[in-house]
């Protein structure tokens, strides 16, 4: 709902409860907080689906009136060029796994593993440009799927299918998927 929306809302409410000349009953105003609360976080979401980043954190501050949280900056670094290089997965994944979680959304933390992770260390990422990215060299990845994409560094804030992402990774060993609670201390 639109803030223009909960603003016809309360002036409604204000006009046809009699509160017009006095306080907003409680009920109404919890109401309203609720429903733009709902709206924040719903078209926050929908900008970073859409890629935009820079937009969510813009209408956070511009709907809210407050400077936009850190978790809402930390997935803005999370998918930064410079996080596209192995050893980085857990703390981006920990980032993109927390702004999704206070947007009301429900992340699953995805742990990719190849099979002997003592002889087959390695596992690349073909970029649509075409250049193979490190992605591990321990045999260990660490990423967050939602609705069915992936997201992590390399997939950019709109994150990729899940297919697909699979389709660009590369191993000399068969990859394990195993979905993880939380992030371990060390791969």
């Amino acid at each position: 709902m639109s803030l223009l929306r909960v603003w016809l809302v309360v002036s409604w409410l204000m006009a046809f409860t009699g509160a017009a000349h006095g306080a907003i009953p409680v009920r109404e105003m919890v109401a309203a907080q609720v429903m733009g609360a709902d709206s924040l976080r719903a078209h926050t979401l929908s900008l970073l689906g859409r890629g935009d980043v820079a937009g969510a954190i813009d209408y956070w501050v511009v709907t809210t009136g407050k400077d936009a949280p850190a978790w809402l900056f930390a997935l803005r670094t999370a998918f930064d060029a410079s996080k596209q290089v192995a050893g980085s997965c857990q703390g981006v994944a920990r980032s993109i796994h927390a702004a999704f979680t206070q947007l009301g959304g429900r992340p699953e933390l995805v742990e990719l593993t190849t099979q002997d992770r003592a002889m087959f260390r390695y596992i690349l990422f073909k970029m649509p440009d075409g250049r193979d990215l490190n992605v591990s060299t321990n045999g260990y990845h660490v990423l967050v799927r939602m609705n069915g994409r992936a997201y992590d560094a390399y997939t950019g804030v709109a994150g990729m299918p899940w297919a697909e992402y699979l389709s660009r990774l590369g191993a000399r060993s068969e990859l394990i998927q195993k979905v993880i609670e939380a992030l371990p201390e060390t791969p």
